[in-house]
């Protein structure tokens, strides 16, 4: 991200067959955006595992991009027993970076370029966290973040 009107946002996702979204949000210390427990009625289904998932960053510079992945970093090694406990136990997690593609109006003109350290690469590994990277253009919208709240004013949502 090299522009400074680029916005993106980190959120995470987790699935568990036992742990409860209200587990997760109290060992985190994360408020989840949208979650529900094992045996939810999800219409015309149960929910055979929980979930979880929560924005934790968002920003709209290059600065901000790479403070908020040094955080994120923290965020995992100071998390490690509940990632080894979560995943051990059958856990998925699934980190989500949100990058908004900006118009230009040239046609042609639209690129995305996204520079993940290894040692950011490394983290999600050792702890058997998924990665999905989504691009996406058109207006966002603004929403509380659920992990660092005073460095991070808002996220940023597709509508």
């Amino acid at each position: 991200m090299t522009a400074s009107k680029d916005s993106f946002s980190i959120d995470i996702v987790l699935r568990h067959p036992v742990h409860s979204p209200e587990s997760i949000s109290a060992a985190l210390w994360l408020k989840p955006k949208a979650s529900w427990p094992v045996g939810e009625n999800l219409g015309k289904l149960h929910a055979k595992w929980s979930f979880f998932y929560a924005r934790l960053l968002e920003g709209v510079a290059s600065s901000d991009y790479e403070r908020a992945l040094k955080n994120v970093r923290r965020f995992l090694r100071k998390n490690a027993a509940f990632w080894t406990d979560f995943t051990g136990g059958n856990g998925e997690v699934e980190l989500i970076l949100n990058y908004e593609i900006v118009r230009t109006g040239k046609a042609g003109d639209e690129r995305f370029e996204l520079y993940l350290a290894p040692a950011f690469l490394r983290e999600l590994s050792t702890r058997d966290i998924g990665l999905r990277v989504q691009g996406w253009q058109g207006s966002v919208k603004r929403e509380k973040s659920a992990y660092f709240p005073k460095s991070a004013p808002g996220s940023v949502r597709k509508q």
